[in-house]
């Protein structure tokens, strides 16, 4: 996966290495069917308790573009030492690591498809390697309304 993250569609299933990210994206598939997106209403959190404390709901808000997380799951929480809920991905604390972050949703935001990304930050003072899915909801159908993101870190530290 070149420059750690994959955005190619055919290729994405083979490159999930966390079998729940591959169970979370085939749910994805599942739900939105002949459909460019599914909907929020089409995501049932019970579906996925297997990975739901890893998973982060972020409402796409317009003019201007920001990102209100909906969700900051409680393991993703516990290992970043703040929570997210309710609050705007500009109040995360770390300004290179938010400025990653939202240049992500942007650009998931803009281009509509399903990307994994395998990304390095320093946690408790730890280099720690991730592996994140970023699935993309819409309630018109056309335009990406939430962002559904599922991150696993490497806790082995391999």
């Amino acid at each position: 996966m070149p420059n750690g993250f994959c955005s190619d569609l055919r290729e994405l299933p083979s490159q999930i290495e966390d079998r729940r990210l591959a169970r979370l994206y085939d749910y994805w598939l599942t739900r939105k069917g002949s459909r460019r997106f599914p909907s929020r209403s089409d995501i049932d959190p019970i579906d996925f308790r297997y990975i739901l404390g890893h998973v982060m709901l972020v409402d796409v808000l317009r003019d201007p573009l920001r990102f209100r997380v909906r969700l900051h799951g409680s393991d993703m929480a516990r290992w970043a030492n703040y929570d997210l809920t309710g609050k705007f991905l500009d109040d995360l604390p770390v300004a290179d690591y938010r400025d990653y972050v939202i240049n992500r949703c942007e650009g998931l935001v803009a281009g509509g498809e399903p990307v994994l990304v395998r990304h390095n930050r320093i946690l408790d003072g730890k280099l720690r390697q991730y592996e994140a899915l970023w699935l993309p909801l819409s309630e018109s159908g056309v335009e990406v309304s939430m962002l559904l993101c599922a991150l696993i870190y490497d806790v082995d530290g391999h």
